[in-house]
């Protein structure tokens, strides 16, 4: 029988999908700068950022499922929302230059807070929680 400070599958596979997201949304940095400031397709860029969607809707469900701390629970809700505006601010800003100059700093807060999730789940997971 597993102790009770073993970390569960569920868990684990939180942790592996927040680092992921946060990749992703590197990644989605790397592909932006290289479609504006070289050959890339920035549809590329709206393409990912919709599967980005979907795994932070996935992230959520994780932490849900798990009954995360509220610490984490609250990351992961932030992510989804926060992912959720920067997909309409992607879609707005295809016309409208606000929507386009606020989804960069917001690209920025989703950097840190999918860090942050990683880092929290790391510290957690190494805690043994």
């Amino acid at each position: 029988m597993p102790s009770p400070t073993a970390p569960t599958t569920l868990r684990r596979a939180h942790h592996a999908l927040a680092a992921v997201i946060a990749v992703l949304v590197l990644l989605q940095a790397v592909i932006a700068g290289r479609a504006v400031y070289g050959p890339w397709d920035i549809e590329v860029h709206g393409w990912t950022g919709n599967g980005l969607f979907v795994l932070v809707v996935a992230n959520l469900a994780l932490a849900i499922a798990r009954r995360a701390p509220n610490d984490e629970l609250t990351v992961a809700a932030l992510l989804g929302g926060l992912t959720f505006a920067q997909v309409g601010l992607g879609y707005v800003g295809r016309e409208e230059a606000e929507a386009a100059a606020w989804h960069i700093p917001n690209g920025v807060l989703l950097m840190g807070l999918g860090t942050y999730q990683v880092a929290l789940l790391q510290l957690r997971g190494s805690a043994g929680r």
